[in-house]
This record gives structure tokens, C-alpha cells and sequence, in this order.
């Protein structure tokens, strides 16, 4: 700046100078006529040419100057605020290009250089902007699948629909190739047991146990910590490991913790893509399982609630049974024959459970039903058969209102419904019939042919199977029939009698 101002004092100087000057040389041009003349009316006529020629030379001199400098600093100081201009509209890419002075030029890199970190500061922004977008976006969508998860697993207090919704929806949001939840036996406390899986066949490993340190669910559920392992096979912790052989690669396992307890372990084993499990992973599996664990620990309190209540009534049955000896063991074996043929139809675990429960308490209603009638060796008058025909709607208004036993009370009103439509206490016919209520209807008129009666020795096997084969599609569904007799033919031992045979065709 201080060579700016010497240069500026140095025009000036200069332009006085040369005005000088030029009155000097016009001086000396003039002082011959000025001396020459005789009156001082005619110095007038000689100075004011002689002046105005000074003057013009001054304007010239000036305009001269003027013009040069302003190609050095106006000129510069206008493509400034140009470019300031353009900064204020946020736009960054107007950079100043001129040669001038070198103060102007430092001023106009030092300016350039300021647009430039303002350029850098602005596509800075724009990419931490987008990173931040990016975040809430991704951060928004995980709380979206939490709250997804939590209403779903909220909506029921069944543990299988339960545990089948958090393995699915966490299998879909970490698109993993094989997720499981273990859970912590009831029976012994000291081993975990695969309760529900994803990507994997839960028959082949559910009657496997892990004890607490023994493998990777194991050692979290000892430690009560998560684990993100790289690869299992690798990892100096788990090499060696007898159980949970099925885990391979990258591992994600985290216990399942309720009310400062751990209930279970839930893992998750190898993305679709290939890809390993990041941080951000874990942190949302570890979010997802702090949700479903709450779920998980009301599912089971409600399972151990419904299991007090059926112990229960079972156990008013069972007194019904003790009571009349030609009854002991009944409910047993309908419910091991109604099992086996649910089990063979392939039906789905949670449908299996009612039907069991049902069978156990399907003859509840003949609690009601006077011993004598119940006893009577003799032939039973219309009355009295009126009578018998009330147990199974009477056994059904006993469970109605417990609200989880509605599906059981169902199947125990409709398990003496024909399927010719001739049964009671409805005349429900064919598929109107519950399927439970019609395997049940199979199993307890077979167990009933094969024992004693107060009224009747119990049947011989052949005897029995042509009274299911004479009863198919009238009293009996026929495809039930067909599958009973199938699983007698395969599994003799299923009837736990010492006179029958292992050929009892």
C-alpha cells in the first residue's frame, strides 16, 4: 500500500512538473513580445493565448494521467465489487483476472483467494448437508422399522407369533441370510434352546441344546455381552465349539435382556449381499432386541398364565376321571391320537397346541352329567341321552370365558358334530366343522371303541378300524380316516395296548 501512495505522490508531482514546465517554456516564448510592448492594453492580447495553451497542455497532461490511472485501480476496483456482487447472489466462480499495480494485483489474489475458500467452504457444506440428510433419512427409517416391530410384536401376547415377527422383520431390515432366537429352557434354567429361526431348518436343530459358556450363544448369555464377530470359524473365543456348528462367517449375537434378566439370545448370521456387519448394524439390532425382549418376556408371563389355567381345568377333569375308571387315561390317548394326525397333516405348531389343549379337556362338560347316567350299564332313555349330548356344550361355556382358551372351547362344543351334518349340538356339516374339532371326533370315538364301557366290552382292533372305515364321510371326515389308519399301519406303538399286534390288519 505504501508503494501505492509514493506512485500516486509521483503522478502528481509529475503532472504539476510538466505544468510547470510548459509555463516556463511559454514564458520564454512570450517574454520577447511582452517586453516589446508599448501600452499595458496590449499584455492582455499576449498572456491570455500564452495561457489558455498552458491550460489545454494541463487538461491533456491530466486526462493523460487520469486514464492510466485509471486503467490500474478503477478499473480493478469495478471488476471487485463485481465479483463481490456476484458473492452476495452465492455465486463463487467470478474470479478477478487483471493486471494492474502490485498492490492491486495482491489485492486481487488475496480477494481470489478468499472466493476460493469460500467455493471450498460452500461444496463443504453442501456434502456435510447431504451427510446429515442422509443420516436422518437412514436414522428415520430405522426408528420406522423399531416402531414397525414394536407394534407388531405388541399386537398379540402369543410367543410364537411373537418370536416369528422379530426374526422376520429383523431378517428383512439387515437382510440377513439366517437369524435365530434362543431362549433360556423353562424346565432346567441352565440351557438356551432354539426357540424360532429364519434361513435355517428349525426341526434339524430344535431338540438341540446350548449349556451357558458352551458356544457363541452361550458365552454371550454368560458374559451378558454382544458380540460383532468377523468370522466365527477364526475367532480364538469359539474355535473348538461342539454346539451351534450351523453359524458360519460374520456373527452378530446379542442377549435378550427383560427386567435385568437375560431370557434368551438372539442372532444374526451373514447379510444376503455379502457384505460384513457395520457398527451401525449393531447399534440398530441391538435397539431392535432392547424392543422384542419387553414382547418376549409379557409372551411368556401370558404362556405361564394360560399353562396355570389349563393345569388347572385339566386338573378337573382328570378328577372326572379318577371318579369313573372306564375313563382313566381317555383324555390321554385322544390327545396322543388327535396329535399324531395334526402332526401328519403338518399342521402349524400353534394349531397343534389348541388342539391338544382341547383334547384334554374335551369331555370337561361331564362334570355336570349325574354319575348314575355316566354308570349305567343299561340301555339310556331319550332323556338321558339328551343329557349326555349337553357335555360338550356345557364343557364349551365352562372355557368361553377365558379368553385365551376360545379357540379350545370351539373344538370341545363341535368335537361330536358328523360330518354327514347329524351330530350335535349344532348339526354342523362337512368343512363347516372345525378341522381340530374333526381329527378330535377320529381319535375320541377310537379310543372309546378299544376301551371298556359300563354298557359294552371294548372292541378288537379290526373291529374298530371297520367301524372308522363304515363311519368315513358319514360320522367320520374321510380324509382324517385315511390318515389315521395310515399312522396305525406305520406306528403300531402308538396304541399302548399289550394285545395288539404290530400287524393289525
Amino acid at each position: 500500500m505504501a508503494r501505492f501512495k509514493t506512485k500516486a505522490v509521483f503522478f502528481i508531482l509529475l503532472l504539476i512538473l510538466f505544468t510547470n514546465l510548459a509555463y516556463l517554456i511559454l514564458f520564454l516564448h512570450i517574454s520577447k513580445d511582452i517586453l516589446k510592448a508599448q501600452t499595458l492594453e496590449e499584455l492582455p492580447g499576449i498572456m491570455l493565448p500564452a495561457g489558455l495553451a498552458v491550460t489545454f497542455l494541463a487538461i491533456v497532461a491530466a486526462v493523460f494521467i487520469s486514464s492510466f490511472l485509471a486503467r490500474g485501480i478503477t478499473k480493478p476496483i469495478s471488476e471487485l465489487v463485481q465479483a463481490t456482487q456476484a458473492i452476495a447472489r452465492r455465486e463463487f466462480t467470478q474470479h478477478v483476472k487483471i493486471h494492474s499495480y502490485p498492490e492491486m494485483e495482491e489485492l486481487i489474489c488475496s480477494f481470489n483467494y478468499m472466493l476460493g475458500q469460500l467455493k471450498n467452504y460452500k461444496e463443504e457444506t453442501k456434502k456435510r448437508r447431504r451427510s446429515l440428510e442422509r443420516i436422518a433419512r437412514e436414522r428415520a427409517k430405522e426408528l420406522g422399522y423399531i416402531y414397525k416391530i414394536g407394534r407388531e410384536v405388541s399386537s398379540t401376547l402369543e410367543l410364537e407369533e411373537v418370536l416369528d415377527t422379530v426374526v422376520k422383520r429383523t431378517s428383512e431390515i439387515l437382510e440377513l441370510k439366517v437369524c435365530t432366537i434362543l431362549l433360556v429352557d423353562e424346565l432346567t434354567v441352565d440351557r438356551l434352546k432354539v426357540s424360532c429361526a429364519q434361513g435355517i431348518n428349525l426341526k434339524r436343530i430344535e431338540k438341540e441344546f446350548v449349556g451357558r459358556k458352551q458356544g457363541v450363544s452361550g458365552w454371550v448369555w454368560d458374559k451378558k455381552e454382544t458380540v460383532l464377530i468377523k468370522d466365527v470359524d477364526q475367532d480364538t473365543r469359539f474355535i473348538g465349539r461342539t454346539q451351534e456348528k450351523y453359524y458360519t462367517g460374520n456373527l452378530i449375537s446379542i442377549p435378550l435382556e427383560a427386567k435385568a434378566k437375560i431370557i434368551g439370545v438372539l442372532n444374526a448370521n451373514n447379510k444376503v449381499n455379502g457384505e460384513a456387519f457395520k457398527q451401525d448394524d449393531l447399534l440398530l439390532l441391538k435397539e431392535i432386541t432392547t424392543e422384542s425382549a419387553i414382547a418376549i418376556e409379557n409372551a411368556l408371563l401370558y404362556k405361564s398364565l394360560k399353562e396355570v389355567y389349563v393345569h388347572t381345568i385339566s386338573a378337573l377333569a382328570g378328577a372326572l376321571e379318577a371318579k369313573e375308571y372306564y375313563m382313566r387315561s381317555h383324555s390321554d390317548n385322544v390327545t396322543r391320537y388327535a396329535v399324531a394326525i395334526a402332526k401328519e397333516l403338518d399342521l402349524p405348531a400353534s394349531q397343534i397346541e389348541v388342539i391338544r389343549q382341547a383334547c384334554q379337556l374335551h369331555d370337561l362338560g361331564k362334570i355336570g352329567i349325574h354319575d348314575y347316567i355316566l354308570t349305567k350299564t343299561g340301555k339310556l332313555s331319550s332323556e338321558e341321552w339328551d343329557e349326555i349330548r349337553m357335555h360338550s356344550l356345557r364343557g364349551a361355556q365352562i372355557l368361553q370365558p377365558i379368553g385365551f382358551l376360545k379357540e379350545v372351547s370351539e373344538l370341545v362344543k363341535q368335537h361330536h358334530e358328523r360330518y354327514n351334518g347329524k351330530g350335535y349340538p349344532s348339526r354342523l356339516k362337512g368343512e363347516d366343522i372345525r378341522l381340530g374339532a374333526r381329527i378330535m371326533a377320529v381319535a375320541d370315538a377310537f379310543d372309546a371303541m378299544i376301551s371298556e364301557r359300563p354298557y359294552r366290552k371294548a372292541l378288537k382292533m379290526p373291529e374298530a378300524i371297520a367301524e372308522l372305515k363304515a363311519n368315513s364321510g358319514t360320522q367320520f371326515d374321510p380324509e382324517i380316516v385315511k390318515v389315521f389308519l395310515k399312522l396305525l399301519q406305520s406306528k403300531p406303538d402308538l396304541i399302548r395296548s399289550k394285545w395288539i399286534s404290530k400287524k393289525i390288519y
